[in-house]
C-alpha cells in the first residue's frame, strides 16, 4: 500500500487499531513504512485527538479503549 501523506497513514493506523489488528510495533512499522519513532508520534497524534489507545502485551496489538468522545 502506498501512502501520499500523513493523514492517510493516520487513517490506516486508526483503522488497524479499531480492529485490534496492528501486530507488534515492528510489524506495524513495516505496514506503515515508518520508523518506530514516527509510529509513536502518530499514536500520540491520535491520542491528542482524544482516541484512547492502549497496547495489549498478551495479544501484541494496539486497541481502542473507548471510541472518540
Amino acid at each position: 500500500m502506498r501512502f501520499n501523506d500523513k493523514k492517510q497513514k493516520l487513517d490506516y493506523l486508526l483503522e488497524l487499531i479499531a480492529k485490534g489488528n496492528t501486530g507488534t510495533v515492528e510489524v506495524l512499522c513495516i505496514r506503515l513504512f515508518v520508523q518506530k519513532r514516527s509510529l509513536y508520534r502518530y499514536i500520540n497524534d491520535l491520542r491528542e485527538l482524544r482516541y484512547e489507545i492502549s497496547y495489549c502485551r498478551l495479544r501484541k496489538t494496539y486497541y481502542l479503549i473507548n471510541e472518540k468522545k
